[in-house]
């Protein structure tokens, strides 16, 4: 937003780091607006050529290689000489394992050896994701799982399914989407979370651009796509397993297809909210972080003690328990705590959210008195 569409000067300051900005990209051929849902398709392709120049720019060779070992780890995973040779379905459990020769096996122990090498680097470049990273990996194979309670006794499912013999596929697919759901949820109440505290500004319209410019909509539509892939991918995979007579392969394709592009679409999943919240946010819904108060009095977030961004003064200025800026009143008499922008609750007396320092004189938005830990 330039300062000739009438932007504030310090609209999106602390997007310095950026090498550039969401609000700044532009499409060469966007949808004419006389085509359905144009606005919306356009906003998705603006946010998608943001996140990929953004990874463009600052993913290193650990990225690159690391999903090259997770689509090495798929793809040992998924094709074997057993697929051709139809394997031996009498035989299960250990003596199923013994009867894997020796290429298959080492085919197996590369695989799964590939896979903890991608789930080990994928801890370590996302600290903030950490938990999810494992969690969404969880939710992956529960669903290969689900496809296999489903296939067990109906090998053409979806074809003339019994409900009766869907009872814990059902009930690992709604668990799955469950937790993918609150997964969602957490990213974007901690987002909502990050503007309130971080970007804080007396300005609704300033707000607004802060918020435009953490938009999700994205990143939204890429993990429900990446929710879809698996699901597809699960599906066929084990469907081309179960089937009867001579073997489908088209379906065996539909799961490379589907499954290669997960990899990657699951490492940005992962990468984006941590690129855009920073290495010390806690990705957590609302009702977390409120419990989180209520029984441990943690602060939201922990921060420095406040002091001047011009020359270093300490000041007054803290935040709460609540995220919320608060500053002793300035009225006359009054030993309140005031949330900065807001009237004290005792003499009325309005806290101003900009801030002079005592020292020096400058005069700043109380959001920047706070060491700012944030990448965005």
């Amino acid at each position: 937003m330039s300062e000739e569409e009438g932007a504030p000067l310090d609209t999106l300051a602390s997007h310095k780091d950026l090498p550039f900005r969401l609000a700044d990209m532009k499409l060469n051929k966007p949808l004419p607006s006389n085509i359905p849902l144009a606005e919306p398709i356009n906003k998705l392709r603006r946010e998608w050529s943001f996140q990929y120049r953004l990874l463009r720019a600052e993913w290193s060779r650990d990225h690159y290689t690391t999903l090259a070992f997770g689509i090495l780890a798929f793809c040992l995973g998924s094709v074997s000489t057993e697929l051709w040779s139809g394997g031996d379905a009498t035989v299960s459990g250990i003596n199923g394992v013994l009867a894997i020769n020796g290429f298959q096996f080492f085919q197996v122990l590369v695989s799964v050896l590939c896979w903890a090498w991608f789930t080990y680097q994928a801890w370590r470049l996302f600290p903030v994701m950490r938990v999810h990273a494992l969690s969404l990996l969880v939710m992956w194979n529960a669903m290969l799982g689900a496809q296999i309670f489903y296939h067990r006794n109906n090998p053409n499912f979806p074809m003339a399914f019994n409900l009766s013999n869907m009872m814990e596929g059902t009930l690992i697919v709604l668990i799955v989407f469950f937790f993918l759901f609150f997964f969602w949820k957490a990213v974007v109440e901690t987002r909502d979370l990050h503007v309130e505290v971080h970007h804080l500004h007396e300005d609704v319209r300033v707000m607004e651009a802060e918020l435009a410019e953490h938009s999700l909509k994205g990143w939204t539509a890429l993990f429900g796509t990446w929710a879809g892939l698996i699901s597809i991918s699960a599906w066929a995979g084990v469907h081309h397993i179960a089937e009867y007579g001579e073997p489908n392969y088209g379906f065996l394709l539909l799961h490379l297809l589907t499954g290669i592009p997960a990899v990657p679409a699951l490492f940005v999943v992962l990468w984006y909210p941590q690129r855009m919240l920073g290495d010390q946010a806690r990705v957590r819904t609302r009702a977390a972080v409120d419990a989180a108060v209520e029984m441990e009095g943690e602060p939201i977030p922990a921060n420095a003690t406040a002091a001047c961004p011009d020359c270093g003064e300490k000041s007054t200025l803290t935040r709460d328990v609540t995220g919320a800026l608060t500053h002793p009143c300035l009225g006359a008499g009054c030993a309140g705590k005031v949330a900065v922008g807001t009237d004290c609750p005792t003499c009325k007396t309005n806290m101003p959210s900009r801030l002079t320092c005592t020292s020096c004189g400058v005069n700043a938005p109380a959001i920047e008195f706070l060491p700012d830990q944030e990448a965005w």
